[in-house]
């Protein structure tokens, strides 16, 4: 009996930043799956944007990528002028998808800056949880984690608090003045994360696009040639960033 081949579909899309007079390019592989850690959302274009315009506020600093998937956000930190050490991170499944972004931008994880670790938030006293990946990183980089960041990281309601509790682990454990920046992509009026963060003693503000420059335009018109990556104007604005610290 002759098995019929799986063709996995995929296309590799182009976003530029630019500096000054200088281009970067970052390239992003989707593949066509029904995990959502296969595509690049809405929320990943705002917070890469947000990531690019802040770049030397992570300098030399260590971030962990929380939700990674396609890693748009690691990946525009890479490849600015004085990158961090970033550990990116998401379930082992989705973890395959990181890896091949970061090698179509001649990426290879590696000891000294660059981790790929699986990170189940609400995991504990296993091999891929938090409190591992701490000792992990004083152990071998003698440092704390100074940022996380995460894309569209509020999507799924059942995972709120689990995220919530790591984020709290990270700052009242580790280090007190880390600090979470996410986006989120808000899908229901009726979704709040206030009583968690009173719960996890955490606080929280929204940062204004004007803040970072955003300009959705070169994500909905097809005459920018900037992204390769399209989306509808509608989408973006409903899309908000959060900054969230220790209460």
């Amino acid at each position: 009996m002759t098995r019929t081949p799986i063709l996995i579909l995929s296309s590799i899309k182009r976003i530029s930043y630019f500096d000054r007079f200088k281009e970067t390019k970052v390239y992003i592989e989707e593949v066509a799956s029904a995990a959502y850690g296969c595509y690049i959302w809405p929320s990943a274009l705002v917070m890469a944007d947000f990531i690019w315009f802040n770049k030397e506020r992570f300098s030399n600093r260590i971030v962990l990528e929380v939700g990674a998937g396609t890693s748009l956000p690691s990946l525009v930190l890479l490849q600015s002028p004085s990158p961090p050490r970033i550990i990116v991170s998401d379930t082992p499944s989705i973890l395959p998808v990181s890896e091949a972004c970061l090698a179509l931008n001649g990426i290879k994880p590696n000891p000294e800056r660059v981790w790929l670790k699986p990170l189940e938030w609400s995991q504990c006293n296993t091999e891929n949880n938090i409190d591992s990946l701490i000792s992990e990183i004083e152990s071998n980089w003698n440092g704390n984690i100074d940022y996380i960041i995460g894309s569209d990281t509020f999507y799924d309601p059942s995972e709120f608090e689990n995220l919530l509790v790591l984020v709290s682990f990270i700052i009242h454990k580790h280090n007190p003045h880390c600090t979470f920046y996410t986006t989120y992509q808000e899908r229901s009026s009726k979704r709040s994360i206030q009583y968690l963060l009173d719960k996890w003693k955490l606080k929280c503000r929204l940062i204004p696009r004007n803040a970072f420059q955003f300009d959705e335009q070169r994500y909905t018109q097809d005459d920018d040639i900037s992204s390769q990556i399209k989306t509808n104007a509608g989408i973006l604005t409903s899309v908000f960033l959060l900054e969230i610290y220790g209460g």
